[in-house]
């Protein structure tokens, strides 16, 4: 069995990026049994990082806010999978998200690294600046990065576009999660 988990960064559930989540873990659940573990991060109590330096100057690297994030952490140790899935808000990552990736500090001695990530985002004009960042960390900590960024925007008429209205993408998250499968 693979162990996943979600990081679901959008506050509206149930919309774009989550229905991109939904298609690749069809595909992935095709070929494979799976264990999920889903975090809905609008809906948890996470406080921002405070730059304490516990976390790196504690002999087990534990982080000293007890918040919902310990939920996670304890998810993201065993996982085997780790899916990032998250609107682009001003050309980056979703404050929600950016708040949990800033408190994965703690993970970063043990737990964090050696992982298989799926990054989905949906944006309107730019995804680069977070694709960076997850290819910037991808080498140091031995991910084996995968990306799927997803443009819900037309910029001709100016008008969001729902995923479900973009077969082509939904299809192509699905056969990612299925070839995925069969290389577990």
């Amino acid at each position: 069995m693979v162990r996943i988990v979600i990081l679901h960064g959008s506050p509206r559930k149930n919309h774009n990026s989550d229905t991109l989540v939904k298609k690749y873990l069809e595909g992935f659940k095709s070929k494979i049994t799976v264990q999920e573990d889903h975090f809905y991060l609008n809906e948890m109590q996470i406080t921002p990082c405070q730059g304490c330096l516990y976390c790196e100057n504690s002999a087990q690297h534990l982080c000293k806010i007890q918040d919902d994030m310990q939920q996670i952490y304890k998810s993201y140790k065993n996982a085997d999978i780790v899916i990032y899935a998250t609107p682009m808000y001003w050309g980056y990552l979703s404050g929600q998200m950016k708040i949990a990736m800033d408190r994965m500090e703690s993970l970063a001695w043990e737990g964090f690294g050696g992982k298989t990530v799926v990054v989905i985002m949906t944006y309107r004009h730019h995804y680069e600046s977070a694709e960076n960042f997850f290819k910037r960390i991808a080498p140091f900590f031995h991910l084996d990065l995968h990306t799927f960024p997803c443009q819900t925007y037309n910029p001709e008429t100016q008008e969001d576009i729902p995923i479900i209205k973009i077969p082509e993408k939904l299809s192509q998250i699905y056969k990612l999660g299925r070839k995925m499968a069969l290389n577990v």
